[in-house]
């Protein structure tokens, strides 16, 4: 089987671990890496001589035969880097979210596009999520009644530096950064979200919000609520808990573990309390650089695009995580529920 060829646009993190899973999957090869420092570019090219390496992603997507296109780049400069790689008709992969905001999300939307596309929100790859997801969508507890959770980790207190501070290239403060995540996954376990009703407080940056609450209403689920912040001590990495009452249960999941309460034996569910952990709940994987997660959505993307098949998260599903998340703005600023649209 011939290699899709990859190139990647941007070095950061993100950057680095994909273009690390897909150069070692046998599916793909990373063929072109873009990167605008000059001494990344440097480094690259005297450790990876078989990488053309280039500091203007143009420049690459022009002379480069390639079938993917990878960008790892600044929410900022998304939208116009994608309208770039759909003029050379490739299969596009994004590190989440897809756009600074809805209105870019829109423009990236607004005629169709015959290649495969996808958003990386990586928990949708979570065994533990997934599990919980299989228990809701199945009814194996009933319908589910109400939801609450929270997104929290130890990172911010004091006043943040870079374009993630920067409400002009970020879209926002901690809402876009880890609540993008969160409202993607809970869009994955209970479906599309018809109102929102929020508050935000910045603390310790000045113009970017460091907590926000949100209450919500979904099409399938009567009243759930959502806690985020950047500012919370004993959170040494991100957590995302969330706990689902059910009609005949309660599902509490991380992305460590599931715990599931029955009120009686069900399936595979016996009554009482039912234990899962990540390790027992995860597919073995060829490779893991950053949590099998990572190696599991780039597997998920290059099979959907050697078998012409959707993705599960592609650029029209991971633009309500962006339709949402402005109303939610809208809310804090207007102080009043706002109705959410997902029209393109």
């Amino acid at each position: 089987m011939e290699k899709l060829k990859v190139g990647v646009i941007g070095t950061g993190k993100m950057g680095l671990l994909h273009a690390g899973i897909f150069n070692t999957l046998e599916e793909s090869i990373v063929s072109a890496i873009s990167e605008k420092k000059k001494m990344i570019v440097n480094s690259f090219k005297q450790y990876l001589p078989g990488i053309n390496i280039y500091q203007n992603y143009k420049e690459m997507l022009e002379e480069e035969d390639l079938d993917v296109a990878v960008i790892t780049t600044p929410v900022f400069l998304h939208k116009k880097m994608i309208q770039d790689a759909m003029k050379h008709s490739l299969n596009i992969f994004v590190e989440k979210p897809l756009a600074i905001n809805g209105g870019e999300c829109r423009l990236i939307l607004n005629k169709p596009y015959k290649n495969r596309t996808m958003v990386g929100y990586c928990r949708r790859f979570m065994g533990t999520y997934n599990l919980a997801k299989k228990i809701v969508e199945n009814s194996d507890l009933g319908s589910v009644n109400y939801f609450h959770s929270h997104l929290f980790v130890a990172q911010v207190f004091s006043q943040g530096k870079g374009w993630l501070y920067d409400p002009k290239k970020s879209g926002g403060g901690v809402l876009m950064d880890l609540g993008s995540h969160a409202i993607d996954l809970l869009h994955y376990l209970f479906g599309d979200i018809e109102t929102v009703h929020a508050f935000g407080k910045a603390v310790f940056n000045k113009e970017v919000e460091d907590y926000v609450s949100i209450n919500m209403r979904l099409k399938k689920v009567p009243l759930g609520s959502l806690q985020l912040s950047w500012s919370i001590r004993n959170y040494r990495l991100p957590e995302f808990k969330i706990e689902i009452h059910l009609e005949e249960g309660v599902i509490v999941v991380t992305e460590k573990y599931i715990n599931i309460y029955s009120e009686k034996e069900t399936g595979s569910i016996k009554k009482g309390w039912n234990t899962y952990y990540k390790q027992n709940l995860t597919k073995d994987v060829p490779v893991d650089l950053g949590g099998p997660e990572y190696t599991l959505e780039d597997l998920h993307f290059l099979k959907c695009v050697l078998e012409n098949k959707e993705t599960l998260c592609n650029f029209r599903e991971a633009a309500k995580t962006n339709f949402v998340i402005d109303k939610i703005y809208s809310s804090i600023e207007k102080e009043k529920v706002e109705r959410v649209s997902y029209e393109v």
